[in-house]
């Protein structure tokens, strides 16, 4: 009688395991969504970033105005869908900021 009471069922333990390594699976297929995500926010801000700078600097050596270089440099970043957070020149170079989503994102760009 006692050797029964300590009888196990084993039955259904595929269905709680395989539950289990679902649940595990899904959050781990989160995260990794989570941090490309992120990852792909800061290649296209560097990509506005890159464009924006080359635009602006370009326009500087036009001889415009460093103001006129920012204004064309602020509109390749918005059609980057970009914030142009930053826009300043130093010497001959023009160096911007650009962020997406919280992610920054920097360029320099000058004449060769």
């Amino acid at each position: 009688m006692l050797s029964t009471l300590w009888r196990t069922n084993d039955a259904g333990y595929a269905t709680v395991a395989g539950a289990g390594f679902a649940a595990a699976l899904g959050g781990l297929l989160i995260l990794v969504a989570g941090q490309a995500g992120g990852l792909l926010a800061r290649e296209q801000a560097q990509v506005a970033a890159d464009l924006a700078a080359v635009a602006g600097a370009y326009a500087y050596a036009r001889g415009e105005p460093a103001a006129t270089a920012c204004s064309r440099a602020q509109e390749i970043a918005e059609l980057n869908k970009a914030h142009l957070k930053r826009c300043s020149v130093e010497g001959v170079d023009l160096i911007v900021a650009t962020t997406i989503k919280d992610k920054e994102a920097w360029a320099k760009a000058g004449p060769l």
